[in-house]
């Protein structure tokens, strides 16, 4: 208790500053943070991948043309669909490009 006594009533904002900038790291919080980071990463790559094989999935089956799929589809639906599979094959060469970076 006898060491609240000692603490300051106020503190100017230039010298907050200065201790906040001048304060030792804390190596726990630091490694916290980089297993989180990590984390993060591992978890958005698992999600790039599955987007990406159900991404190749849908173009496969679009690609095919199943008759049955398509039966009683507006030439606008037709339509869509294709601009649809055009806009996935951009996206997948869109990944690429961003694995290719992320490899360098």
């Amino acid at each position: 208790m006898s060491e609240s006594n000692n603490l300051p009533q106020a503190i100017s904002h230039k010298k907050l500053t200065y201790l906040m900038l001048n304060a030792q790291k804390d190596p726990y919080l630091s490694d916290v943070s980089k297993n989180s980071d990590h984390q993060e990463k591992n978890e958005f790559d698992g999600l790039i991948n599955d987007w990406e094989i159900l991404t190749k999935d849908i173009i496969k089956a679009i690609s095919k043309r199943n008759k049955n799929l398509l039966k009683d589809k507006s030439s606008n639906s037709l339509i869509a669909l294709g601009a649809m599979e055009v806009h996935l094959n951009m996206a997948l060469q869109a990944l690429n490009a961003f694995k290719k970076d992320s490899n360098e």
